[in-house]
């Protein structure tokens, strides 16, 4: 479209990348950060800003002069059980920022609307270089609406599109976390297990399904596949304790509970205890995360553990460089044994 068929209506950043062919973040960098794009591409940008009659604002004329020292966090959702994972995450978060001679901001904004006007009072009036969102849905709207108005930002997981979408994420390998776990029981001689706190919400809580799924099947587990066996509920203590009675209550219960969350476990490891069993020897339990609730009371947890602090120094990374290609990184958990697997 051409700025003779626009009418009054002046172009915007979002018009110059559908005519370029490129995308609304690569519109910013030429206009505020030009070395790192490629000359054939400022020569394309240029090309449309010229047909376009584009004129950067003078915020944006601002940008070139002075960036921001902030990085901008997108809170989620407070969870009433408490998230003792997310809240370390963002001490992680805030020091990687300080290893770059940068400052952690929090956004506490819900409400993609919300969100997104405060997003672009904190990018455009230069109090935010930039954002980092976490608890990615599959459908999320917030990538798409910062990328849609050129602002940078990195996110914590990744939505349906996952290797094929337009911005950069990362994550650990949640259903390799899982898989994990199963094997772990598995060489222990478990052959009948459940799975706890299916969720299709979070793209996160989904590949922790597909690695149970899988590392079922690979190890020839169909009974741990059986209905009742994949159970979908929330991931506190309090949901662990009901769970995992109803579990040693069905006809055939398990003998190992792999657990999507550490609340879950010890809700898991409180039931068997108040039953006389002994986790570990009895019945094994797995967490995930590796929170101090692993190592409550006298049984410790094994839990799959997220590279917590590697994953923040790629954010913070990804938000400074701004890397023209989205870069989509998968980070290896490991598992930490403890006595509720120990037979």
């Amino acid at each position: 479209m051409s700025g003779k068929t626009r009418g009054a209506r002046k172009a915007s950043m979002s018009d110059v990348a559908d005519l370029a062919g490129v995308s609304a973040m690569t519109v910013s960098n030429v206009i505020n950060r030009p070395e790192i794009v490629s000359e054939v591409t400022r020569e394309k940008v240029h090309a449309a800003m010229r047909e376009l009659r584009y004129r950067n604002n003078l915020v944006a004329r601002s940008l070139r002069l002075a960036q921001p020292r902030q990085i901008a966090y997108v809170l989620p959702a407070q969870d009433v059980g408490g998230n003792q994972y997310m809240d370390a995450f963002v001490h992680d978060l805030a020091a990687s920022c300080q290893a770059l001679d940068r400052n952690l901001t929090l956004v506490a904004q819900q409400g993609t609307e919300a969100l997104m006007s405060a997003c672009e009072d904190l990018y455009f009036g230069q109090s935010a270089a930039g954002f980092v969102i976490s608890n990615l849905g599959p459908e999320d709207p917030r990538p798409v609406g910062l990328r849609k108005r050129g602002i940078p930002f990195a996110a914590y997981g990744r939505t349906a599109e996952a290797f094929t979408s337009p911005w950069s994420w990362v994550e650990a390998d949640a259903a390799t976390g899982i898989a994990m776990a199963v094997d772990h029981v598995a060489d222990r001689g478990h052959r009948e297990l459940a799975f706890v706190g299916a969720d299709q919400g979070i793209v996160t809580m989904v590949q922790r399904e597909i690695g149970y799924r899988e590392a079922c099947g690979r190890r020839g587990l169909t009974g741990s596949l059986a209905p009742g066996r994949i159970v979908a509920c929330g991931r506190d203590l309090e949901t662990g304790v009901r769970v995992a009675a109803a579990l040693l209550d069905a006809p055939e219960p398990p003998t190992a509970v792999i657990c999507v969350s550490d609340p879950l476990a010890a809700g898991a490891v409180i039931t068997l205890q108040s039953r006389g069993l002994e986790p570990g020897k009895d019945v094994a339990v797995t967490g995930y995360d590796d929170t101090t609730l692993t190592s409550f009371g006298t049984v410790g947890i094994s839990s799959v553990r997220q590279p917590s602090a590697a994953i923040a120094a790629e954010l913070v990374r990804l938000v400074v460089e701004q890397p023209e290609e989205p870069e989509h990184l998968l980070l290896p958990p490991a598992l930490i044994e403890r006595s509720s697997t120990d037979r």
